[in-house]
């Protein structure tokens, strides 16, 4: 039973034009990423003096203040992104900073592409994170910690069937997901008990909205400095109804029945995943009223937690799950339009 839930999960692989596919997305995607000019990307001075800073090791005194130092080291983990630090300063120490970033565009990409070599069909999640505004162009290229945490956080999931430690991982590089573990140790503690999860990620979103400006200030650290927790990343109605057509296909895996070829763990890691993908939406949603800050700063996602989620719908013995396949599809293919049009790219790329 076991092999053939195997052979199931990696048929693809036999595949001649599916293997073709994914080495090809696989080749284009590393040619573009580690040759294109970074002179005037945004955010790459950032992550230069970032590199270069960081083997100071400066940071180290920040996790250790006097007055409360075990609350400042727990708190200072996820507020300081440690790992992040850790592994720039390991970067900083034997690679030239432009190097460095190269290297982590390089490792954060791969991460994506191994993670979704398992799944039934890796091709199209790749196209998902070519697609969709802010996954490759954005996370793969530009917002390195952000991507990099994703990209961790989908291959301990994926890889490894461990979504709560791939978002513990994740939430140390990058504190945006410090709002997703909560939902990812509710996703495990409930099991199949899936209705329950979703009622139990709505509440813990609301409270987490409601207590958004406090938790900022808790958990902000250095961006403190950089942003008012008044201020609005996102500000069109809009933003929140793609946000509710975004938790469709979650919704879709989490109360029908699941895919009969897919293996059980893989099932219950993107039920899990689900969870996470609702527990963030409904946050969004409701952030966008009472703490629009808290919307624009994990917006982000609800479109990556799309890359493992609408690929592996049921739809080729479910009439729903196929129009919600192409509903998202459409939209994505939108959205990207609508970015590319809008200049947002240029403005991306051009500094």
């Amino acid at each position: 039973m076991q092999s053939s839930l195997s052979a199931s999960s990696l048929s693809w692989e036999s595949q001649p034009a599916a293997l073709l596919a994914w080495g090809f997305l696989t080749a284009i995607m590393g040619a573009y990423a580690l040759g294109i000019d970074r002179t005037f990307l945004i955010d790459q001075p950032n992550y230069l003096d970032n590199f270069s800073s960081a083997a100071t090791l400066e940071w180290v005194h920040v996790l250790f203040p006097e007055q409360s130092p075990l609350r400042g080291l727990i708190i200072g983990v996820f507020s300081e992104e440690v790992l992040w630090r850790v592994w720039a300063t390991a970067l900083g120490l034997v690679l030239s900073p432009p190097t460095a970033v190269l290297v982590t565009v390089g490792v954060l990409n791969l991460l994506v592409v191994l993670s979704v070599a398992r799944l039934s069909n890796p091709v199209l999640p790749l196209i998902i994170w070519i697609l969709v505004p802010v996954g490759f162009a954005v996370a793969g290229l530009l917002q390195l910690r952000q991507g990099f945490a994703f990209a961790v956080m989908l291959y301990v999931a994926l890889r490894m069937n461990r979504p709560v430690l791939g978002t513990l991982i994740a939430a140390m590089i990058h504190t945006t997901f410090v709002l997703t573990l909560p939902f990812a140790i509710i996703a495990w503690l409930c099991g199949r008990r899936q209705f329950l999860a979703l009622l139990l990620v709505a509440g813990l979103a609301l409270a987490a909205a409601y207590l958004g400006g406090m938790l900022f200030e808790m958990f902000g650290g250095r961006r403190l400095h950089t942003y008012s927790v008044n201020q609005a990343d996102s500000n069109s109605i809009l933003y929140v109804f793609g946000g509710l057509l975004c938790s469709v296909p979650s919704l879709h895996r989490l109360l029908t029945a699941e895919p009969p070829e897919e293996p059980p763990a893989t099932s219950r890691t993107l039920a899990n995943l689900a969870v996470m993908h609702v527990g963030v939406i409904a946050f969004t949603a409701i952030s966008f009223f009472i703490f629009p800050f808290g919307a624009g700063r994990v917006g982000y996602l609800i479109m990556l937690l799309l890359i493992p989620i609408l690929p592996t719908m049921r739809r080729r013995d479910s009439v729903v799950g196929t129009m919600i396949f192409g509903l998202l599809l459409l939209y994505l293919v939108y959205l990207t339009v609508k970015t590319y049009l809008e200049g947002t790219y240029d403005i991306f790329f051009g500094g």
